[in-house]
């Protein structure tokens, strides 16, 4: 069986879930794709450099190809841009559902809540390229009690 027939069969598949069952599924993928692309080095490098200071850390984001970083509310909200799609499945043309797009929203909370353990993140995505945006936008919420 050629792999793109399989991943026709995983849209399909993901379809069939539930939004919630999705969360849970792609919790897993986002977590280990963050940490064998070696993102999550590079983040914990730059929280680092900042000395865990969280509107530092979205500034210096800009250092990155292809992302932008913005300090919405100073210690509250935050918008992490990406200016191309960065997943190696749907560059491929392997997936081509904007469900997967959950994959990257679930790498971008685990990779927060790996750097910040005493901070919740609320993290909504915008708009995507699968989506037919123009890039992928994320707002993200540090909850405060």
């Amino acid at each position: 069986m050629e792999i793109a027939n399989w991943f026709r069969g995983f849209e399909k598949g993901l379809n069939q879930l539930s939004p919630e069952q999705r969360c849970c599924f792609f919790s897993e993928c986002g977590k280990n794709c963050v940490i064998s692309s070696g993102t999550l080095s590079v983040y914990q490098k730059f929280y680092e450099d900042v000395q865990g200071n969280i509107d530092a850390f979205f500034q210096k984001a800009n250092e990155l190809p292809g992302v932008k970083g913005e300090v919405v509310e100073k210690g509250r909200s935050y918008r992490l841009v990406f200016l191309e799609c960065t997943c190696n499945l749907c560059k491929k043309g392997y997936v081509t559902t904007p469900l997967l797009c959950e994959c990257s929203r679930q790498s971008v909370i685990y990779s927060l809540q790996s750097l910040w353990k005493d901070e919740h993140f609320t993290v909504t995505l915008c708009h995507s390229i699968l989506r037919g945006g123009a890039d992928c936008e994320l707002k993200i919420e540090v909850e405060k009690p």
